[in-house]
C-alpha cells in the first residue's frame, strides 16, 4: 500500500513564519499609544494657596536702581521623576538675570535657589526671602511642561542572530510654557508680566525613549527661556512708560511713586516724569511771555 504523502516538515517551516506575520501584522495595527506627562509649578498656587485671598491693591513706590530676585515657584509634586533639576533650573534663570544686568534702573539681579521657596509659602515666604537677599522685587517663573510620545504605525525590522524583531518608532513633542510675573514685595503689588513657549520634536525608538525625552524637555526649556526674554523686555520697556503716568497697569490701576535709591529724591510722582517735564514747558513758556511783553513795552511808539 503507497504511503500517503507527509507535510510536516513544511507546516513546521511555515509555522514560525505564520507567527512571526501575525506579531508584525499585531504590532502595525495596535495604532497609535499615547503616553502624556506634565512638570509644572505655578506662581499663584505659591502666593495665594487655597483658603489665602489676594491682597487689595495699593499704591507702589519704586527706588531706583531696584535690586531683583528671580526664582522658580517650587514644582507641583509629579507621579514620575522629574528631569526638570534644580541645576537646570539654576542655569536658565542666570540666563534670564544676565540679559536684564546693566540697566540702569536695576541694581542687580540675584538668583534665589529654590530651597528658600516653600510651599505655599505666599508672601510670608517672601519677606523673609527679601530681607535675607535684600532685593525690592522678585520675578517668579512659573512652567507648564507637557511631554507627549505617541507609538505610530511606522516600525523598523531587524534582523539578529536569533531571528527577527520589530521595534516601532516614536513621535515626541515636548511643549514648554514659562510665564515670567514681577511682583513688589512691600506692596504686594504685581507690576509686570512677561510669558515665553516652544514646541519641539523628534523620533526615537522605545529604548532610548527616555533619553530622548530628557533632552526634548531641555531644548524646550531653552528655546521658551529665549523667547521669555524677549518678551520680558518688551514688558518692562512699557511698564517704565506706564510708570512715567503714575500708574502700575494704566488708568484705574494703583499709582506708581519712583524716587531716588540714593537720595529719596522723587524721579516721577503722580504724573510721573511726564509732569516734571510738563511743569518745566509751562515755566518755559511763561518766561518766554514775559520777554514778549518787556520786548513790547520797550519798543518806540
Amino acid at each position: 500500500m503507497r504511503a500517503m504523502p507527509r507535510f510536516t516538515s513544511s507546516a513546521s517551516f511555515l509555522r514560525p513564519l505564520v507567527l512571526l506575520s501575525a506579531v508584525f501584522l499585531t504590532l502595525l495595527g495596535t495604532g497609535c499609544t499615547s503616553v502624556h506627562r506634565e512638570i509644572r509649578s505655578s506662581a499663584l498656587e505659591f502666593l495665594y494657596p487655597k483658603g489665602v485671598e489676594a491682597s487689595p491693591p495699593t499704591d507702589v513706590t519704586l527706588s531706583i536702581p531696584v535690586r531683583v530676585g528671580i526664582a522658580f515657584p517650587p514644582a507641583r509634586q509629579s507621579s514620575w521623576e522629574d528631569t526638570f533639576t534644580e541645576d537646570r533650573k539654576q542655569v536658565l534663570l542666570e540666563r534670564i538675570a544676565a540679559a536684564f544686568r546693566g540697566r540702569p534702573e536695576i541694581a542687580d539681579v540675584q538668583v534665589i535657589p529654590s530651597v528658600y521657596l516653600q510651599p505655599e509659602g505666599g508672601f510670608t515666604n517672601l519677606d523673609r526671602i527679601a530681607a535675607s537677599f535684600g532685593i525690592d522685587l522678585v520675578a517668579l517663573v512659573s512652567y507648564d511642561q507637557h511631554q507627549f510620545s505617541d507609538s505610530g504605525t511606522s516600525s523598523i525590522l531587524y534582523w539578529t542572530l536569533i531571528g527577527a524583531y520589530v521595534v516601532k518608532g516614536e513621535k515626541n513633542e515636548i511643549r514648554t510654557q514659562l510665564g515670567a510675573a514681577v511682583f513688589d514685595i512691600d506692596s504686594r503689588m504685581m507690576l509686570f508680566t512677561a510669558g515665553g513657549q516652544s514646541s519641539v520634536g523628534g523620533r526615537s525608538t522605545p529604548i532610548r525613549i527616555e533619553t530622548t525625552l530628557r533632552e526634548l524637555s531641555n531644548e524646550g526649556f531653552q528655546a521658551a527661556t529665549d523667547n521669555l526674554i524677549m518678551n520680558l523686555n518688551a514688558a518692562l520697556d512699557l511698564f517704565k512708560d506706564q510708570a512715567q503716568a503714575g500708574t502700575v497697569r494704566g488708568a484705574g490701576t494703583p499709582a506708581v511713586a519712583v524716587v531716588d535709591a540714593a537720595t529719596g529724591a522723587p524721579i516721577s510722582e503722580g504724573s510721573g516724569s511726564g509732569g516734571a517735564v510738563a511743569g518745566i514747558d509751562l515755566l518755559a513758556l511763561l518766561l518766554l511771555l514775559a520777554c514778549a511783553g518787556l520786548a513790547r513795552g520797550g519798543s518806540p511808539r
